[in-house]
Formats: structure tokens, sequence, C-alpha cells
């Protein structure tokens, strides 16, 4: 059953309701846990998503928890974003298209201590979304039958993690971990309606709705050494284990007429409602490599892996999924960041790319590729407390898919974050 909706799905998508043209819409977000969002901060998106080797005391670097050892200052960001995709079929010939506002995440990270290296985040960010409806129109002729039959396929959900997170650093050497809590929903049904004027079928829905949740784990390094005076090469590592989640689900099989207060059952062919189950998140690892001129220029590398192949399995069923890795590249300047008369001279300039595979395999592997630029500007200098405020801004523009993919799908994305910091362990001297 789940080969021909994964056929029948991608294949044809062209019958999208109007009526959805203005919502997300992506029939790969069908397969695993939905469309993996950005797992980085905007300023590190704006530098093609590298974010292994990366942290600084004006941002909150979620992925590598290492870095939250260099926050001095009180930090809230919050990020917000615009999501445009495109997709496009080559059998049938069809190009839908679509847009979205989404919040990115919400941050704080707060300083431990003024004499030591060591500092605390916490967060609730997106990991991935699910939606998508599509309808289709087709014939069915069988053992003398032959009906018109309208399909819909829909599903919406998500997974979503909040957590806390410490970074202790000793010299050169930093270490962090978060703790959270992943949970999600992954709810999707199949409508289907028979088009004869003669026979009064009835109309069959087949519905599966899911929740999950459970403690997720994750860890992170860094080391950092000076090759000139004002020269530092950074490297970092990141990466999580296996986690196991746990799940309940109820599934329908009904008969349903439709009214004008919505559907009205006729008959169950079938109803499981509180079935237990496992969702297992796989293992994902990542290292880096950045080299940086303080208040200068910074450029570096990553590369990760994760596990979806061979970890993943929701309810036993281990989906159109694969391994997957993505190499990042980026980097930044700033051409005078002391010049207090010149303020583009302070702007903070980024860009990058990025490159890989898709963790969903429908029939062939989905490359992917995203080229970014970013800046970050600042709304005040920083005082001598390190208070400061600055806007960063990410436009990312990438690909899902290749000529030989069912689907293929063109991305844009316009992020913006907004850092805020004030003081915390000085004390005023003045009033």
């Amino acid at each position: 059953m789940y080969k021909k909706l994964r056929l029948i799905s991608l294949m044809s998508f062209c019958g999208i309701s109007a009526a959805t043209a203005q919502s997300e819409n992506s029939p790969y977000s069908r397969y695993g846990i939905g469309d993996l969002l950005p797992s980085q901060n905007i300023i590190n998106r704006g530098m093609g998503g590298q974010s292994a080797a990366y942290g600084d005391y004006q941002s909150v670097n979620f992925a590598n928890p290492a870095s939250y050892s260099r926050i001095k200052a009180t930090i809230l960001d919050v990020g917000l974003e615009v999501n445009s995709r495109t997709l496009r079929t080559t059998n049938p010939p069809a190009k839908f298209s679509n847009a979205s506002p989404n919040i990115s995440y919400l941050l704080l990270g707060i300083p431990l201590s003024r004499k030591r290296d060591f500092g605390m985040a916490l967060g609730l960010k997106p990991i991935s979304r699910i939606s998508y409806k599509i309808e289709r129109n087709e014939k069915l002729v069988s053992g003398g039958i032959n009906d018109s039959i309208n399909t819909l396929f829909e599903g919406n959900g998500g997974a979503y993690e909040v957590f806390t997170g410490v970074g202790f650093g000793v010299k050169n050497f930093r270490v962090g971990i978060n703790a959270g809590y992943l949970f999600g929903s992954k709810d999707y049904s199949t409508r289907r309606t028979f088009l004869n004027d003669s026979v009064n079928y009835y109309r069959s829905n087949f519905a599966t709705n899911s929740n999950y949740g459970g403690l997720f784990l994750n860890a992170g390094l860094q080391y950092s050494f000076k090759i000139a005076k004002t020269t530092k090469i950074h490297l970092g590592a990141f990466g999580n284990l296996k986690q196991t989640l746990n799940a309940t689900r109820d599934v329908i099989h009904e008969t349903y007429s439709p009214q004008e207060n919505g559907p009205v059952r006729i008959d169950s062919v079938s109803i499981v409602n509180g079935q237990s189950g496992k969702v297992y998140y796989p293992s994902s690892f990542g290292g880096g490599i950045m080299f940086e001129k303080e208040n200068k220029w910074m450029i570096g590398a990553d590369f990760e892996q994760t596990k979806w192949g061979d970890d993943y399995r929701f309810f036993g069923d281990a989906d159109q999924v694969q391994n997957s890795w993505k190499f990042h590249l980026g980097g930044q300047v700033v051409p005078n960041a002391t010049n207090p008369k010149s303020y583009w001279n302070r702007v903070a300039y980024r860009a990058g790319f990025n490159y890989g595979t898709d963790y969903v395999n429908v029939d062939s592997e989905l490359p992917t590729y995203t080229v970014s630029f970013g800046f970050g500007l600042p709304m005040r200098p920083p005082a001598y407390t390190r208070q400061f405020a600055i806007i960063n801004l990410a436009i990312e523009y990438g690909r899902r898919g290749d000529r030989n993919s069912v689907i293929r799908e063109n991305f844009f994305r316009l992020a913006m974050g907004l850092n805020l910091s004030d003081i915390w362990f000085q004390k005023k001297k003045y009033f």
C-alpha cells in the first residue's frame, strides 16, 4: 500500500487543489519525519551552514553546544524566515509554487561565570515539517468495473525540540552538551471517492495519526590555537547517538458521507486507538575547521553525516529514507570592525554553499545544494559592557533533486535573526 501511495502521490501532484496555493506543500514531506529544516542559526546559514568550529560572544550556536562557553553577555536571539518553493514534474509536466512564513527558533544564551568560560543556552526550534495535499483523478478498470476515482492524499505534522545546554572551556579546549525533549506528530490520510452517476459508492478514508516524544541528547567539542599573533585555527566536532522516542498512534479505515459540518462516519472497517510503539531517531556526526583573522575575516568547512537508513524506524517501518551527508563551506568578512565613523565597514558580509544528498530516497537519490549570502547589521556599536543589538540576514537559494528525479524542487529562503544582549554579571559603577 505504501508503495502505491509513494508512486501515485509523487507522480500526480499536478492535481493539487487551488485552495492550498498559499500554504506550504511538499510531497516529499510524506516520508521519514517530514522535510528537515535548517539546523543552524542564521549567522551560520549565511555562511553555507558551517558551524562545527564556530563560536562568538554575540550568538547562540546550538549546532555545537561547546560554543556556549564563549557567551559573555545575556543574548536573546529570535529567528524568522519566509520560505518559497517551486515544484516541477516531468511526467506529467507540471509546476506548483507556494510560500509561507515560519519561526526559525527562539534562543536565550546566559553566561554562568565572569571568570571562567562557562555558559548555557535555552531554546525552542522546529526540526521538521509535514505539509502536503495532493489530489488525483484516475480510471479504475478491473473485472468489468470502469469507474472514475478521485483520491486525496493529505498530511500534516512536524517535529520540535525544546532544549537546554551548557558549555565549558579550559584554555583552548571547550566541551558542551544539550539535553532536550524532542516531540512531534505525523498525521496522514487517503480519501477516495468514486465519481459514478449510476452507482452510489460510499467514500473511503484511511487515516493514521501519530504522536511521539522523548529525551534527546547531543554533544560537541571545540579546540583553538594560534598560528600568528591575530590568526587562529578552530577545530570542532558534534554529534548524537541513536535516540529512542516513545510513540502512540490511531489507525482508522472507514467509509463516510460528506456533510456541511464535516464528514460523517458511515461504517468503521477497522479502528485501532492508542497503539504504542517506538520511533528511532538516527545517529549523526559532523566536524569542521575554521581559520579566523580576529575582527577581520573567517573561513571554514564542515562535513556531517546522518544514519537515517541504518537507524531510523517509525513503528518498525524504515520508510523511504537513506543515510545522508552534507558538505558546508563558507566565510565572513568585516572590513573594519572598530571604525565608529563608517557603518558599512562594521557590517559583516557572509557567503557560502553546501552540497549533499537528501535523506529521502524515492526510486533514486535526491542531490541537494544551497548557495547563501548573509549580513550582520549592527544596530549600535558594542559598549564596554558588551551590550549590542544586531540584525542578521541570510538569503538562501537551493535545489533538491535533479533532472532524473520524479519531482525537482527549487527553494528560496529569506531569514532574519534579531540578536539582543545585556550585561549579566558586571556591576554598574555609575547611575
